[in-house]
């Protein structure tokens, strides 16, 4: 097996333990993978994915924004680290975050939905509102 099918493995290996919620052992899959890689976007993502699971906000912004120094149309990164600034009450700079996924891939409702949330903290209601209502013209349901 070579060095790039190893993390490969580890990358798919941390994301199955996450969805079955071994966040810890997620996580050490993910540090395996970085061990070898320490400087693959997807490897970071997966560390703070980990810990955002585990509510090391911090950690996973810090994940996120290395993951994002690599590869900067990183959508799913923007996104994950917008929702960890949310929950750290950094709600600027979360809206930021999910402004910039938006401008990557605007029809991801999951995007626009985070964006209203973070706007409804801000008390820009009417442009959440909009937000909302952007999510929903992509995803009826």
């Amino acid at each position: 097996m070579t060095q790039e099918d190893k993390v490969e493995f580890l990358l798919q290996q941390g994301h199955e333990e996450l969805e079955q919620g071994q966040k810890e052992a997620a996580l050490a899959t993910f540090q395996q993978a970085a061990a070898r890689e320490p400087d693959n976007p997807q490897v970071l993502y997966g560390l703070g994915l980990a810990c955002y699971w585990l509510e090391r906000d911090r950690e996973s912004v810090r994940y996120m924004t290395e993951a994002l120094q690599v590869k900067p149309s990183y959508i799913l990164a923007w996104a994950r680290r917008g929702m960890a600034y949310q929950r750290l009450n950094e709600n600027e700079q979360g809206r930021a975050d999910f402004d910039r996924a938006i401008s990557i891939e605007p029809q991801d409702y999951e995007d626009w939905r985070g964006q209203g949330i973070a706007l409804d903290v801000l008390g820009c209601y009417e442009e959440a509102i909009a937000s909302y209502d952007k999510a929903i013209e992509f995803k009826h349901d």
